[in-house]
């Protein structure tokens, strides 16, 4: 099946208050890219995830998304509904029916938790660590199944053993992916495309 183009950067340009952080950026992700996203800190990386999520706006230029697209974003402060619990943010108006037996689902908890149980289900989100919080904001969009994931810094309080699974099923799974990491390793592993952001401008590899 030929890849399908899912979001659209042109000419996109975005300032944090006089500091230009993307100058003129043109950028198009298909539905068969897993795309790494490397630059200096404060460099622009988060908020170009920001701007292809529509969290949001450019300053200049045009974002244009697939009609039917469906994403979601891990950002490096995602929080929850007060008095949330790990079952509504993961699995959120799902019925048991609906994911009890599901295979895909209880292989996700068991690589990011250890395994699969519903007094893991029934804490409180605001009760766990900052760890255990991108664990659950993790599983929450590998379990939706969407088209395109962008993910900031997703290796961070994961250990090895984590991150090499997370590679495994950043590769298998059928939708795209935009990757904010420090970590190289991770990156070469699980993408097959690399961008640089540096002094604004774009470079791909």
């Amino acid at each position: 099946m030929a890849a399908k183009n899912l979001v659209n950067l042109e000419a996109v340009s975005k300032s944090f208050g006089i500091k230009p952080l993307l100058t003129n950026v043109s950028l198009g992700i298909n539905s068969s890219e897993r795309i790494g996203v490397v630059g200096r800190n404060g460099g622009g990386k988060s908020s170009l995830m920001k701007v292809i999520a529509g969290i949001e706006d450019p300053d200049s230029g045009r974002v244009a998304k697939s009609t039917s697209i469906e994403l979601g974003i891990l950002s490096q402060s995602d929080s929850a509904a007060e008095g949330s619990t790990v079952r509504d943010v993961v699995l959120g108006q799902k019925q048991k029916h609906e994911w009890a037996s599901s295979a895909d689902i209880r292989e996700i908890f068991t690589g990011l938790f250890g395994g699969f149980a519903d007094h893991l289900l029934d804490r409180e989100f605001h009760s766990l660590s900052g760890g255990e919080r991108r664990r659950v904001n993790l599983a929450r969009l590998l379990v939706a199944d969407l088209d395109l994931l962008l993910l900031d810094e997703p290796t961070n309080h994961l250990d090895q053993e984590m991150i090499q699974w997370l590679e495994e099923v950043l590769k298998q799974r059928a939708g795209a992916s935009v990757i904010v990491s420090h970590d190289r390793k991770f990156l070469n592993a699980s993408c097959n495309r690399l961008i640089e952001i540096k002094k604004g401008k774009l470079s791909c590899y």
